[in-house]
């Protein structure tokens, strides 16, 4: 588990590889509790043509009930945050699939909200910097300190490719991490300003 203390721009994690191909299908799920009244950044992948290639992120200003799912900005979608500020663990996944331009959004094993036409046909290019912690304003830097994660960041897996409900529910109950994965936090390279690693507890009964 990763424990950010501060919003701090010196606080973030960076990966050892990023995306070696270009990605049609993307999951991406965690356990973030939230010690701050906004979400904050939780994953940043910029490149070089494009800073916001894939965010997520509740940002420290507008509408604080929501998170900004982007992928090759501008094209994003809102998501409610419901719950998920109460300074307790909570279950997300996000999934997106260039066809159709479908997604899923998952909380605490509900679906709370799902669509199409967002990025249809689109391709994320590979060869980007991927950050948790910090929304990248260029490749690898450049942060602002208001987007700062704060909190504790446990079980974050990306895969390139578009989870079942089935997938998700088990992920949820600590039934182990789906087949596939392409980054966990096993893959971190660096951890950066006073970002801890530290032992997490069993997370399924904490919702």
């Amino acid at each position: 588990m990763l424990l950010f203390l501060s919003a701090s721009t010196e606080n973030y994690v960076t990966f050892q590889r990023s995306f070696r191909t270009g990605i049609h299908e993307l999951s991406i799920c965690t356990w973030p509790q939230v010690d701050a009244k906004y979400l904050g950044m939780i994953i940043s992948y910029a490149t070089e043509n494009n800073d916001n290639m894939l965010v997520l992120c509740g940002w420290n200003s507008g509408i604080l009930g929501v998170m900004d799912f982007v992928i090759g900005d501008p094209a994003y979608r809102e998501l409610s945050l419901q719950n998920i500020l109460d300074g307790h663990w909570h279950h997300l996944c996000i999934i997106w699939s260039s066809t159709e331009g479908r997604f899923w959004y998952y909380l605490d094993r509900h679906l709370i909200s799902t669509g199409s036409k967002f990025q249809k046909g689109y391709e994320i290019p590979p060869g980007g910097s991927m950050v948790l912690g910090q929304e990248q304003d260029l490749n690898g830097g450049d942060f602002d300190e208001a987007e700062a994660f704060v909190g504790r960041l446990a079980g974050f897996v990306l895969w390139t490719r578009s989870l079942r409900p089935e997938e998700v529910f088990g992920l949820a109950s600590g039934k182990g991490v789906p087949r596939g994965a392409v980054l966990s936090l096993d893959d971190v390279d660096q951890m950066s300003g006073s970002v801890q690693h530290i032992t997490c507890q069993c997370l399924e009964h904490c919702m």
